[in-house]
């Protein structure tokens, strides 16, 4: 063991290493120089317009019923109105009507589909 050692650490201090263009020692990093590196890439969602408004007849009988809402910070569902999600809004819909009552929509429900 003491022999693997012993040649690992000769082979490391073989004489000093020199960084190359971009600045590592790493030959593999330097391949593409720094000036050529791509731009960051930022994602920039646009604002969409919410399908629904308030006091519009919403599809429940093809939308989803959101099952926990104390996930996305909502308040609990007192029976007399339900939350539904769609593109990336969660709708406070009356049980009795289907009537939209609120249209939500934050960080926290803009990835429901």
């Amino acid at each position: 063991m003491r022999p693997l050692i012993l040649s690992l650490l000769l082979l490391v201090s073989v004489g000093p290493t020199q960084a190359g263009p971009c600045g590592s020692i790493v030959p593999s990093v330097c391949e593409r120089p720094v000036e050529d590196a791509p731009a960051r890439k930022v994602l920039r969602v646009k604002p969409s317009v919410t399908p629904f408004g308030i006091g519009d007849r919403f599809p429940v009988e093809t939308r989803s019923l959101l099952m926990d809402p104390a996930r996305y910070a909502l308040a609990p569902s007192d029976g007399s109105w339900r939350y539904y999600a769609m593109a990336g809004a969660v709708y406070r819909v009356e049980t009795a009507s289907g009537l939209v009552l609120e249209v939500i929509r934050n960080r926290r429900t803009a990835h429901l589909r």
